[in-house]
């Protein structure tokens, strides 16, 4: 049906032509002025509906174009947004994002995965961050020339450094669901509260922070009193598109300075 489809609408001109002809022909032979004036009208309706047709049927078959070229767009929005300070205690802002797609992933088990369609090809590689629009998604794990493997935070080795703003740094863990986590080790002085929102903190080289999830409850460890909190997930892991993996613009530079220091 789609080669029928696109067929008209290559050869629709001449198509048009052709039954344009076979009109005029038929017209000619009635010679008849009403019989001509009805003609007239059929012909100039049957064109536009033609036109509309073949027109319409070319823009679906459109469709995974134009929504690659939104990603795109999208894509480089993120990278204008990121230029200003997101939350205060970013690291860096210089950042470009690669936009991929995930074409298999899993969500119920001990350790999930996540397939992207990007690859060392589109500049991916090992250690890069994945976010998505609503978070964290987790790290690239392994590369090929056109596809990466991504550990996901619901992942039992996909543990980050996370923070609540002007609240001091713990860590996020997963522990089996996969719409929550919980974030430890806060200290004492920084209590969370409800609401509060939970930002990644990786290294410069790996992502910018990104907002992974919100405060639901709150309790403190006897011992230590260190602050533990559970943490609804900003990311549905359950329902995962498109991604962007992160890659940090000024990699060369900073691997110049910390080579110096060894």
């Amino acid at each position: 049906m789609q080669q029928l489809i696109l067929f008209i609408s290559k050869y629709r001109n001449n198509l048009l032509f052709i039954a344009l002809l076979l009109l005029a022909l038929v017209r000619h032979s009635l010679k008849n002025p009403v019989s001509e004036h009805h003609l007239n009208k059929t012909l100039s309706s049957a064109s536009a509906e033609f036109q509309n047709f073949t027109s319409n049927w070319k823009h679906y078959w459109s469709l995974d174009e134009v929504n690659e070229e939104l990603t795109r767009e999208n894509s480089a929005l993120k990278a204008s947004l990121f230029q200003n300070p997101h939350p205060s205690f970013a690291q860096s802002t210089e950042y470009s994002f690669i936009p991929t797609k995930a074409i298999e992933y899993s969500y119920k088990k001990l350790n999930n995965y996540i397939l992207i369609d990007a690859g060392r090809l589109k500049g991916v590689k090992e250690g890069m961050g994945v976010i998505s629009s609503t978070g964290w998604i987790g790290t690239v794990t392994k590369t090929t020339k056109s596809f990466a493997f991504v550990t996901p935070f619901i992942h039992s080795k996909g543990a980050i450094g996370a923070r609540i703003k002007n609240k001091g740094l713990g860590e996020l863990v997963w522990q089996g669901d996969p719409n929550k986590g919980i974030l430890t080790d806060l200290q004492r002085e920084f209590k969370p509260t409800k609401g509060d929102s939970i930002y990644s903190f990786t290294r410069a080289v790996v992502a910018p922070p990104i907002l992974t999830g919100i405060v639901t409850t709150v309790s403190q460890n006897q011992e230590d009193l260190s602050w533990k909190a559970e943490v609804d997930l900003t990311v549905d892991f359950s329902n995962i598109n498109w991604l962007y993996v992160c890659k940090f613009n000024r990699s060369m530079e900073l691997d110049s300075l910390t080579s110096k220091l060894e």
